[in-house]
């Protein structure tokens, strides 16, 4: 029946399972554990209003305990497990058809609709030499990545992602529409500020556009066996005190069939009148190299270039899991050192799932990068004073029939690194959203004031919960 009224008041705009538009709405999310749900419907928005009605009608639906009430909201689809962003059974509101991009006559500001994905963003601004603070691959949704923070390449000068938008239009859960800013609803403003799905459907993001000619960047490959000097490398370069805010380093261990392949690093210094190497990467330019792309383009090149390395792992199973750890240069090199081999042994206890592929990841979190604005959003890291590193690991395999077994050798794994860390006294708590697999609470690691403030934003702005309970995808709030 839901299918049939929201059918009625959006004609057009809902596609049905046997549908071609169906099809290709579902073959569009980034894993293969999302593309098997299947929900009743999908609805397909072209405004704002479209989403109230949509929204509306599933409220008043859930309230009356209609079965198949329940709905998932997704923008581009990237987060991979199963029911983020889609769901069995429900409704499935995408909002890919959201995808403007419009720069104000100032160049100030840019407005994007959450359907958008990075790529679709920067061709624009690319070519009005100018940029905002947004994500590293063209392929990830802009919705999913602001609402959860957002790293960006442009990190270390303006914090993150979430921090450098000025107002959103969010769709609640009775179906009203509202702006919130530092001065409208501002509550509701810091609450969306990495408080992810939990308060409405942002239907617009205004973001704070800055002057960004083309810069300095690429993708250094080098053998396995620099590992040891890579990790000496990063403890030195995530120090708060020798930081360069135009550097950002994406560093990534990938194996495949159980085998070490080589170390990835994609290096960037968005300070465009440089020249390569700056100090800050001169030692790392120096340590053996398989290849090197360094070069200086413009944001999208970095971006389709990070986004074509991840699209191997399109349509497959797909898994993320992280982890942050404080940065002692006196500890956290023979840290890495024993994390690599840990990692390196559940690559091959996994090596039985055919065509498996294993990537770790490490990127610099440092304080001076972290606290921009950190009393402005709700990632709760004003409480921490050390310089971190974030450790992100993603797992691809084609057989669901192996998912168990990936995930309990990870568990597995995330236990014996946490463990590890606080051996070492290097442990930190926090969990970032946008990599937190399934069973991570990343919510909980904002810390209890936080929680405790993003309860009451729900009470206040959700009072029903439909955010809670109707949309059961995300992370939740636990109420």
């Amino acid at each position: 029946p839901q299918c049939t009224a929201l059918d009625n008041f959006l004609p057009g705009k809902v596609v049905f399972p046997l549908s071609l538009s169906y099809a290709s709405s579902q073959i569009t999310f980034w894993s293969a554990q999302e593309q098997r749900l299947r929900p009743s419907c999908i609805v397909i928005p072209k405004s704002t209003q479209d989403v109230s009605t949509a929204v509306t009608i599933l409220n008043v639906g859930y309230q009356a305990a209609i079965p198949g009430c329940k709905f998932a909201v997704r923008g581009a689809g990237h987060t991979p497990h199963a029911g983020a962003a889609n769901i069995d059974g429900g409704v499935t509101i995408d909002t890919q058809s959201l995808n403007q991009v419009t720069v104000s006559s100032d160049q100030k500001t840019v407005s994007v609709g959450p359907g958008n994905r990075w790529g679709n963003v920067y061709k624009t601004l690319d070519d009005l030499n100018v940029a905002m603070v947004g994500g590293r691959l063209s392929q990830v949704g802009v919705a999913g990545l602001v609402t959860g923070g957002g790293v960006s390449f442009f990190s270390g000068r303006y914090g993150f992602a979430c921090n450098n938008i000025k107002a959103y239009e969010v769709v609640l859960g009775n179906g009203t529409t509202v702006t919130a800013t530092s001065t409208r609803n501002p509550r509701l403003f810091r609450a969306l500020r990495g408080g992810s799905n939990n308060f409405g459907i942002v239907t617009r993001f205004d973001a704070t556009l800055f002057q960004q000619d083309a810069f300095l960047g690429g993708q250094i490959d080098q053998p396995v066996t620099n590992k040891e000097a890579y990790f000496a490398f990063m403890a030195n370069f995530t120090q708060s005190k020798n930081y360069d805010p135009f550097s950002a380093l994406i560093t990534v261990f990938a194996w495949f069939q159980g085998i070490p392949v080589s170390i990835m690093h994609t290096a960037t210094y968005t300070n465009g009148s440089a020249t390569w190497p700056p100090p800050v990467f001169a030692p790392l330019d120096a340590m053996p190299k398989l290849s090197k792309s360094v070069r200086k383009a413009k944001l999208s090149s970095f971006a389709n270039e990070i986004g074509t390395d991840a699209s191997v792992s399109q349509s497959q199973n797909n898994f993320f899991l992280t982890l942050s750890f404080v940065n002692d240069p006196a500890v956290s090199p023979g840290y890495m050192a024993q994390v690599y081999k840990l990692v390196d042994k559940a690559a091959q206890d996994l090596f039985l799932a055919l065509g498996l592929a294993l990537t770790m990841a490490f990127q610099p979190m440092p304080h001076v990068m972290y606290s921009k604005g950190a009393d402005q959003n709700v990632l709760g890291l004003g409480r921490f004073k050390d310089d971190l590193i974030n450790l992100l690991f993603t797992v691809i395999w084609p057989s669901p029939l192996d998912s168990q077994r990936v995930y309990d050798r990870m568990k597995t794994l995330e236990n014996d690194l946490i463990a590890l860390a606080k051996a070492k006294g290097i442990f930190n708590e926090w969990v970032y959203l946008n990599y937190a697999s399934q069973w991570q609470d990343p919510i909980t690691a904002y810390g209890a004031s936080e929680v405790a403030f993003l309860k009451s934003v729900s009470k206040q702005y959700d009072p029903q919960g439909i955010f809670q309970k109707a949309v059961p995808g995300g992370f939740k709030l636990g109420l």
